[in-house]
């Protein structure tokens, strides 16, 4: 009997932050007609995801509560590898506020065959965690980059166009500036 290969990519939008610098819920602020949110899932499919999970987000179908309130994105990461199917190969995430990133943006990190994290370099978001991914967390742990380099982290070179779609909008100035964008 041959063992099926692990083939499923699963999405997740990292949608639980408190949107303190913005003043109001970044998933729900609208650019080019359509909330942030729903940018973020449709990217996430067009890169190959499967489905999409967004964290911090319980009432909504394909979402789920983060563990820990206020414990920041590396949690939020754990929680999603927790809510990974069997038959998933690995989680790609991206947060709510980087409405830039392209589906070609994260390709390269979706079809990483190592099973590891991957992410571009400097850029600890977005990112590919296997499904085999653990960490010793501690509670300390708030960042994703100090929770991947604790994986052993694969960092892909970064091109300067791509890296300027991998910035985030976290203050009305920052939404503001996005009308002159992609």
């Amino acid at each position: 009997m041959t063992r099926a290969l692990k083939s499923r990519l699963v999405g997740v939008v990292l949608a639980g932050g408190q949107s303190a610098r913005m003043g109001e819920d970044k998933a729900g602020l609208v650019w080019k007609g359509r909330p942030l949110l729903e940018h973020a899932e449709s990217t996430l499919r067009a890169a190959g995801c499967d489905s999409v999970l967004v964290s911090g987000r319980p009432d909504r179908a394909n979402g789920f509560a983060d563990s820990r309130q206020q414990a920041g994105p590396a949690h939020a990461l754990l929680d999603a590898l927790d809510q990974l199917p069997d038959d998933a190969r690995g989680l790609l995430a991206i947060p709510v506020d980087m409405p830039l990133v392209r589906a070609e943006d994260l390709a390269p990190l979706a079809n990483a065959t190592m099973n590891k994290p991957c992410a571009w370099a400097n850029h600890p978001l977005p990112l590919f965690l296997p499904a085999t991914a653990n960490a010793d967390v501690r509670e300390d742990v708030w960042s994703v980059r100090k929770l991947i380099a604790g994986m052993g982290v694969s960092w892909l070179p970064l091109d300067e166009r791509r890296e300027a779609r991998l910035r985030n909008v976290n203050t009305p100035e920052d939404f503001a500036a996005l009308s002159d964008q992609r």
